[in-house]
């Protein structure tokens, strides 16, 4: 069965905790007064530019910021945003984009196809080390883009990569106008206040207090029903699930331990969906050599618990079900059938002897933003001393944590605690496992997994395409790329004041489209 155009399937990147809410004096104030919301950001975002966000703050805020150019749905079906139209050539090379006109920054100056052309130039720029770069090189050729006039842009492809259609649309265009010329993109002070083009504006940032969006009224689409958002940055989830409860925020991700002190608020309603999150141990093989034998990975892997992990960080799987293999369970070619490491004490100890290794001691770091990451680590610094592994515990603050596990090289533990939500396209985990991969933060290197990525990419056969993905889980479960720990399902408690049914609950983001929030009547 041959690739229909139409089959390639949402791809997303990257993870944060966030809520949103009204002041506590708007709280007596009636509902049609209500305009702004303040969202609970579990720490400071680390960068709003879409060429290098990649934790869960800066993706969610920069979501709010800049528009893709299209979604496309696990049907296959596109959402356009910035584009009005995208089409393929028979061959799969051609890919030509359509802007919608009338398009604006929020500084009003217009949004062209020399906009998305600057955006493409500064992502394949090794110098400007953008983290999309491995998606628009394939086979080590860069993806050509040519500027046909003003609203269309045409993409030549060196060979048939299957998953490009996704993450073309994917793309968030940044101001040729405003960082045209700047050396270092990721270290620009122009991202501090940044300028987009979504239905919300940047109007402040006070580091570790808050970031302030506003309404931008010249917005193409259906402008926002609030006139201010407001990202609170409460690192402590005490405090922040008082301030939800005493309504000074109006929602926010929930842990499974947290349920019992917020259900049954008259105000607060709690939702639970599927975010494709796959909870994992990072072994960070680019700090610690030890950790590069494949025998010693598999050692640690036995020696863990994942039940008691299931029980202790988040209570039942009702919560969380046990994670195999490293592709989400909605992710497209998933399965099960993978070496499972079930724990095994006396296989640990032997690989451990076979490696070598003896006297073995690791730091492991989380972020303490999560209460189920304590507890996680908890259990596996109790399980590898049973094997006679010890283990320092490294509780770090979240931007602390996120910019020394992205750094990857440099980096203070030897193991880390992290959640990816890649999307139902099998193609977004590339970035993660391969030698080269933009998110690649453990140094895994796989010769192996290298090529068959390569080879699932060209391949238009469906069936075979699935079947190349699946021996990839295979060996990544086998080789202990990453241990996974679990498939965690996202709990939302929003205030019931704001309805949210319109706003589109997404991977990452947790509301996909802001303004579709609105104060109900």
């Amino acid at each position: 069965m041959k690739l229909k155009r139409k089959l390639l399937a949402l791809g997303l990147v990257g993870t944060m905790v966030f809520g949103v809410g009204c002041s506590a004096s708007q709280e007596s104030s009636s509902s049609s007064s209500i305009t702004t919301m303040s969202i609970a950001a579990g720490g400071d975002a680390v960068n709003l530019n879409p060429l290098y966000a990649n934790d869960r703050v800066s993706l969610t805020v920069m979501n709010a910021l800049y528009n893709p150019l299209y979604v496309v749905d696990k049907k296959g079906e596109k959402t356009f945003y910035l584009a009005e139209d995208v089409k393929v050539s028979d061959d799969f090379l051609t890919y030509t984009v359509k802007l919608k006109s009338g398009l604006k920054w929020h500084d009003n100056e217009a949004l062209t196809a020399d906009d998305l052309i600057f955006t493409m130039e500064s992502i394949l720029d090794e110098n400007q080390a953008s983290i999309n770069r491995g998606k628009f090189v394939i086979e080590d050729t860069a993806v050509e883009a040519t500027k046909i006039d003003d609203t269309t842009v045409k993409f030549k492809l060196p060979v048939v990569s299957t998953s490009f259609e996704t993450m073309l649309g994917n793309i968030r265009i940044i101001p040729k106008h405003i960082y045209e010329g700047e050396k270092d993109l990721a270290k620009s002070e122009k991202n501090n206040s940044p300028v987009g083009n979504g239905a919300y504006k940047f109007k402040e940032y006070k580091t570790g207090e808050l970031i302030t969006l506003e309404r931008f009224d010249d917005y193409y689409g259906e402008k926002g029903n609030l006139q201010t958002i407001t990202y609170r940055v409460i690192a402590d989830s005490n405090s922040a699930n008082m301030a939800l409860q005493n309504g000074e925020i109006n929602a926010k991700y929930v842990q499974p331990d947290e349920i019992s002190d917020i259900e049954g608020k008259d105000n607060i309603e709690l939702i639970e969906f599927d975010e494709g999150m796959v909870d994992n141990l990072i072994f960070m093989q680019n700090i610690n050599d030890t950790l590069k034998d494949s025998k010693v990975r598999q050692a640690l892997s036995y020696a863990i618990n994942k039940d008691e992990i299931i029980t202790a960080a988040y209570k039942s799987e009702e919560y969380a079900n046990k994670a195999y293999s490293l592709f989400a369970s909605n992710t497209m070619s998933y399965i099960d059938h993978v070496e499972k490491y079930e724990q095994d004490k006396d296989k640990s100890k032997k690989l451990l002897k076979e490696a070598g290794v003896s006297d073995l001691k690791l730091k492991l770091a989380y972020s303490t933003h999560k209460t189920q990451q304590e507890k996680t680590a908890l259990v596996i610094q109790s399980n590898l001393k049973d094997v006679g592994v010890e283990v320092e515990l490294k509780p770090m603050e979240k931007s602390a944590f996120y910019g020394e596990l992205f750094d990857g090289k440099n980096s203070s533990f030897d193991l880390a605690l992290n959640g990816y939500v890649m999307g139902s396209e099998p193609a977004e985990y590339a970035s993660l496992f391969i030698s080269d991969g933009s998110d690649n933060m453990s140094g895994y290197a796989n010769k192996e997994i290298d090529k068959k990525f390569k080879e699932a990419l060209k391949e238009t056969d469906n069936d075979k395409r699935h079947a190349l993905y699946k021996e990839i889980q295979q060996i990544l479960a086998k080789d202990a790329a990453l241990y996974p720990i679990s498939y965690p399902k996202s709990i939302i408690a929003v205030d019931k004041k704001y309805d949210t049914t319109k706003a589109n609950l997404a991977p990452v983001f947790m509301f996909r489209d802001l303004n579709g929030i609105k104060v109900k009547n």
